[in-house]
This record gives structure tokens, C-alpha cells and sequence, in this order.
């Protein structure tokens, strides 16, 4: 469904692997994929990858190797799925917050290869009609994904779930900036009288 070759931080990443690569060797691999990259283009991304803790430079002279960082990198179907699961459980109510995310995200309809790919296992709303999954599919055409015809897309029907949906965005960022330490440990109750 989903072609990395469009996602120039997905072709660098599978490019370095856990070996690593020189910016000339990540150069030449980038044009036989199709990327022609000026080379000061190219050492800017990197650089940016590498501010982003997506890469790491390590020195082996005369050149610098960009390798990842240690950790597999993750994209928002995962990062949803998995801290959905670690919320939720494998309750069925789970694959349910996970469609409510992605489509408050995405504000569109969702494809069924989506939620696979975000770890749900039965599709947990009601089908898309012709035209919205026509209108999601387009959107996503447009991004440069392909979407088989025979691809079914799905929306959320229990609108109960905002609550789930905000504490698992809440997760999400909190993990993501590492700002656990900011957040208040206990909640506040009110004492009646």
C-alpha cells in the first residue's frame, strides 16, 4: 500500500541500515532510487536527521558514517497501535480507539491496510460509503500512496472515545519529548462537605 520511496527519511534509514553509510555512498544509493540530491542538499538532511536523533555520526576518516540510532524507528501507525495496546490491552475496544485516532488524525476515512499496519485485527466501524472511501482514497494518491480498488475503508462509529483518543495523544507526546518528568504524578480530588 505504502511506497517508502517516496519518504526520503524512510529510503536514508533503510539505505544506512546498522552499518552505516559515507554521504557519498548514501549519495550515489539516493540517485539509483530516483533522489538526485545536490550533495549540499543531501549533507543538510543528514545533518538535520542527526540534530533530530534519527542518525548518528560517527567518524571514521577521512569521512563521517551516518548510522540510526540504536532503536527501531516507528511511524504513527505504530506509535498509535502500540501505546493503544499498552493503554487499552487487547481489549476490542482498543482497535476501535485506534480508527477513532487515526481518523481524528487524518480526517478521513481509514483504510483497512491502516489499521493493519497500526496492529488492529477486525475492522471496528462501520464501512465507508463509495464516495468517502473514494474522496480518502484520492487524498492519499495525491501524498503518493497507492490504494488498491479492493482496499475497504472504515470510520468510527462510537463517538465515546475522545476521552481514550486524548490520554493516548497525551502518551504519545509525553513519551515522544521525554517530558514524563514534567507531568503532575497524582490527581487533584475535591473535598465535599
Amino acid at each position: 500500500m505504502f511506497h517508502p520511496e517516496r519518504d526520503l527519511r524512510a529510503v536514508i534509514l533503510d539505505l544506512v541500515k546498522e552499518d552505516g553509510k559515507s554521504i557519498s555512498a548514501i549519495s550515489r544509493d539516493l540517485k539509483a532510487r530516483g533522489f538526485d540530491l545536490h550533495r549540499l542538499i543531501l549533507t543538510g538532511y543528514l545533518r538535520a536527521m542527526t540534530d533530530l536523533n534519527v542518525l548518528r555520526e560517527r567518524e571514521v576518516p577521512p569521512s563521517k558514517i551516518y548510522v540510526p540510532v540504536k532503536g527501531k524507528e516507528r511511524d504513527v501507525y505504530e506509535m498509535i497501535g502500540s501505546k493503544a495496546r499498552e493503554l487499552f490491552g487487547e481489549e476490542e475496544r482498543t482497535d476501535a480507539v485506534i480508527l477513532y485516532a487515526l481518523n481524528r488524525l487524518f480526517k478521513r476515512p481509514i483504510f483497512f491496510d491502516e489499521l493493519i499496519k497500526a496492529g488492529a485485527k477486525t475492522p471496528p466501524g462501520r464501512e465507508a460509503t463509495k464516495e468517502e472511501r473514494q474522496e480518502a482514497k484520492q487524498a492519499l494518491t495525491k501524498s503518493g500512496y497507492k490504494i488498491p480498488d479492493s482496499s475497504k475503508a472504515y470510520l468510527p462509529e462510537d463517538e465515546g472515545l475522545k476521552d481514550d483518543y486524548l490520554e493516548l495523544l497525551t502518551r504519545i507526546l509525553v513519551e515522544a519529548f521525554d517530558a514524563g518528568v514534567l507531568v503532575k504524578e497524582t490527581k487533584q480530588t475535591r473535598l465535599s462537605f
